[in-house]
């Protein structure tokens, strides 16, 4: 088994050169990124939106409601697709857009049917192929625990997901999955199995920890796997194997999770279980300080080392928890470990309030402001020249 330090023992992967030293320092002071540098892609009549996929000029948005598909142009509606059922060419229940197939089609993962769709660009079906199933995941997971088990990426060695032998309900139990590579075959190798992280062995999976680290990762374009270890502190890029490995330690502090932080997560919960029915405010400021009083002991102690990993070709993104502006701490402030070079080097951004990244390149992210009246745009920011490859 190879985990080492990568920086101090060398080129240890073919892809990957580097020469020993220390960990590359952060750079003077946060980068932020103002508002008025977003390239706006949408009108703000768009709402649920699950993904978004830049593809041969078109951005392509996935709502949680039907017309589940929309192509844009320019920053205007060019198609509409989607509609939910269980013909051959709707959709059950989507959850993510795919770069798969040629560089004109989207394909959408449709986990209500186990199933690959792939459309071309003027919202024909092209082809249908069987996903794996990914395990019984509760519907609301997404306000429960940061962690993303639903996520689904495509690369350039297959699609990367993760597959759980159990009922996922609780952040905790995101540690007993695996992530799997599928090829365009349909077969399937398990690349890391979670239970194998060195945090993995301080968290009790069957326990209901609330606002507890879980691992979080993305797929790099080249194929490789971006895990955040948040438990031993560690970022782990992994190629074919677990076996074929290397890690750069996480040097940053984290917060302890306060009261403020319990009160908001527990707000959210209720908020969500209500489902829009009205409640008086006094009323529910009273509830979620009772179960705030009678559920202390299952909050986590701090905050996790990263709530959110994106990988683009040479940088690595960790999402900060900041647990001020979103009840998941999934905050305004990103790490970021720049890996081209002899030796990682850190910085950290700061995004425009309300501004989520879905994708990120070297050069330009893509992602969605939600407003206030949870309306949402999809917009792009170009990186500044600090953080950009072009």
């Amino acid at each position: 088994m190879r985990n080492k330090r990568w920086w101090c023992l060398g080129a240890v992967l073919p892809f990957l050169v580097v020469s020993c030293g220390q960990p590359g320092s952060a750079d003077p002071g946060p980068i932020s990124i103002d508002v008025d540098q977003l390239t706006w892609q949408s009108g703000g009549d768009l709402w649920g939106i699950a993904d978004v996929l830049e593809r041969d000029g078109t951005v392509w948005v996935l709502s949680s409601a039907a017309p589940f598909v929309h192509g844009l142009r320019e920053g205007a509606e060019v198609v509409t697709f989607g509609d939910q059922g269980e013909g051959p060419d709707e959709l059950r229940s989507a959850r993510a857009l795919l770069a798969t197939g040629d560089a004109s089609q989207v394909t959408v993962w449709d986990s209500g049917s186990r199933l690959y769709r792939t459309f071309s660009g003027d919202g024909q079906l092209v082809s249908t192929r069987e996903a794996r199933p990914i395990g019984m995941v509760r519907g609301d997971i997404d306000v429960v625990t940061f962690g993303d088990p639903l996520r689904v990426v495509a690369t350039a060695t297959g699609i990367v997901r993760a597959e759980f032998p159990g009922e996922v309900s609780w952040g905790n139990n995101v540690w007993t999955g695996r992530l799997v590579r599928a090829d365009a075959d349909g077969g399937a190798e398990a690349v890391v199995d979670l239970a194998d992280l060195p945090g993995a062995s301080q968290v009790d999976p069957e326990q209901r920890t609330l606002l507890g680290p879980v691992p979080v990762w993305d797929a790099c374009p080249d194929g490789r796997i971006a895990l955040l270890d948040p438990v031993a502190r560690q970022l782990y890029l992994v190629a074919s194997t677990w076996e074929e490995r290397d890690s750069v330690p996480v040097p940053w502090e984290v917060e302890p999770i306060t009261r403020s932080h319990r009160l908001a997560y527990l707000s959210n919960q209720i908020k969500a279980e209500l489902r829009g029915q009205s409640m008086d405010e006094s009323e529910m400021q009273a509830m979620v300080e009772g179960v705030e009083e009678a559920s202390r002991d299952m909050f986590a102690p701090s905050a996790p080392a990263g709530v959110d990993v994106k990988c683009s070709a040479d940088r690595v993104w960790i999402q900060e928890f900041d647990g001020t502006s979103h009840p998941l701490g999934l905050g305004r402030r990103w790490r970021t470990i720049d890996l081209a070079g002899s030796a990682p080097a850190f910085s950290q951004v700061v995004l425009p309030a309300g501004f989520r990244p879905y994708r990120i390149s070297d050069s330009e992210m893509l992602g969605v402001v939600t407003d206030s009246l949870d309306l949402q745009r999809v917009a792009g920011i170009r990186l500044p020249s600090r953080l950009s490859r072009r």
